[in-house]
């Protein structure tokens, strides 16, 4: 069952890639799999903030449960959640009962049932894995949003979540 982006894990394993530049004002480079997912660094770095060094660190809970945590320079910057079986929800619904987590959500014209706010994306979309019905649902946040920003990085948020979706769940094993 779908518990949020802050879902405590009792046992995890940390794999954790690190990614520096070798010149020094260049700052770091966005790899081009994170997460264990292809993904184009060029929908990603705008959600990133200039700096020195990217970690990635991968944090399996469960069976049904992935969690990623995108740092620069130390600081946690985004926040990758998929749930394979995350159960059944109204992702519009769920944001309205989060304001302090959504804010200005709005429909998305992707995915089975998406919403995207300012810092935030939730997904939550049919999945059968191995067999058995579910909801595979994904959730991203930008952990460095700043309410006084006018956008929030809404649209850079919204790219990014809609190029992750596709290859999250057939990373994760969803069938059609």
């Amino acid at each position: 069952m779908y518990r949020g982006p802050r879902t405590t894990a009792l046992s995890a394993v940390v794999l954790v890639a690190s990614l520096s530049a070798c010149g020094g004002s260049e700052g770091y480079t966005v790899p081009q799999e994170v997460c264990g997912r292809k993904i184009d660094p060029g929908l990603l770095r705008p959600l990133l903030p200039e700096g020195e060094k990217f970690e990635a660190e991968v944090t399996p809970i469960g069976d049904d449960m992935t969690r990623c945590l995108l740092s620069v320079d130390g600081r946690t910057e985004l926040g990758i959640r998929e749930y394979r079986d995350g159960g059944e929800i109204d992702a519009m619904k769920f944001a309205a009962e989060n304001p302090s987590r959504f804010v200005n959500p709005k429909k998305a014209s992707f995915g089975a049932d998406t919403v995207v706010s300012d810092g935030m994306a939730l997904s939550v979309n049919p999945c059968t894995y191995q067999g058995k019905e579910g909801h595979y649902i994904l959730d991203v946040s930008v952990e460095r949003f700043d309410v006084s920003e006018p956008d929030g990085w809404r649209e850079e948020l919204e790219r990014f979540a809609e190029a992750y979706l596709p290859v999250g769940m057939e990373e994760t094993g969803c069938e059609e």
